[in-house]
């Protein structure tokens, strides 16, 4: 007798390996990425952490101009840019990783929706 279910266990087992191998990396690869926003008039750019944290502002010269209403409004742009670009990479990178995961297959339902097993 033959056990569906145990031939998909123990496929899965098979790739955990390589799979959590693939996870560590891209884990290491997005702790070092970061993401940049700029701000409509593009007198300021916030740089992100893959976490959201903020890690570096540039304000050009030109942008002491605005009054500080205006100037905290190009920074909040900027910088709600910058984490939106970052979570953005992260959706991205683990989209992959779990497109590539091993997923086990769910028994098939029978003509009343019932699974088989």
């Amino acid at each position: 007798m033959t056990f569906p279910a145990l031939d998909r266990i123990e496929a899965l087992a098979r790739n955990l390996d390589g799979w959590q191998r693939q996870l560590g990396a891209r884990m290491a690869e997005l702790e070092q990425s970061s993401a940049e926003g700029v701000s409509d008039s593009g007198l300021v750019t916030v740089t992100a952490a893959a976490d959201g944290k903020i890690l570096s502002t540039e304000i050009n010269a030109r942008a002491m101009r605005f009054d500080s209403y205006t100037l905290a409004e190009e920074f909040t742009a900027a910088a709600n840019r910058a984490q939106e670009a970052a979570a953005a990479r992260v959706r991205e990178i683990v989209g992959e990783v779990m497109g590539n995961a091993p997923a086990a297959e769910r028994p098939a339902a029978d003509d009343h929706g019932y699974d088989r097993y």
